[in-house]
């Protein structure tokens, strides 16, 4: 669990995730953490945070059974358990261009930041919302049409480009002459 720092101490808290012995990760939207070294072009920041180990991460796959695990705003663990689903979701209100993986997993306030398990214990992704049924009730992608929960995740690809360009390893590519292809 993290929780704001000054101006507003402890108002506001999240959950977090180890990325590597140095670093965890949690949710941008969350306002006064400390610690914050890097905050991503995505819902990410990466804060300074030592550790003994920090846990696997891998890319999730389609219908692959996950665990989104957490703290709830009564500093309560809770975890809710689905399945990834197909397609990724654009986020307006965070407007970042970010990819966003989805499952059908329960999700609630403070969750966001902690980490998304796969079933063999690998975490494949970090919480950053859940986005309420009759937003999606619309969408021609029947995963999503249907489902009763939508929660949202920053999956480890997202992550890691997120990681490489703190670390200034980004290359930009250059311009190409010709036709784009969509």
């Amino acid at each position: 669990m993290v929780t704001s720092s000054l101006p507003a101490p402890l108002l506001y808290q999240a959950s977090a995730v180890q990325w590597n012995e140095d670093y965890a990760v949690s949710a941008k939207h969350t306002p006064y953490l400390s610690d914050v070294a890097y905050r991503g072009r995505g819902d990410v920041v990466f804060i300074k945070r030592k550790a003994t180990s920090a846990p696997h991460w891998r890319q999730a796959t389609v219908g692959e059974s996950v665990t989104a695990v957490g703290f709830s705003p009564l500093l309560m663990p809770v975890k809710g358990s689905g399945q990834v689903k197909e397609g990724k979701l654009l986020l307006q209100n965070l407007n970042d261009g970010v990819l966003y993986s989805i499952h059908d997993g329960p999700s609630a306030v403070g969750m966001s930041g902690g980490p998304v398990y796969g079933k063999d214990g690998s975490v494949v992704g970090m919480t950053v919302a859940f986005v309420p049924t009759h937003y999606t009730q619309n969408l021609t992608n029947s995963d999503l049409a249907d489902a009763k929960r939508v929660s949202v995740f920053m999956g480890y690809k997202e992550i890691e480009k997120e990681w490489r360009r703190f670390q200034g390893d980004v290359k930009v590519p250059a311009p190409v002459a010709g036709y784009v292809i969509r």
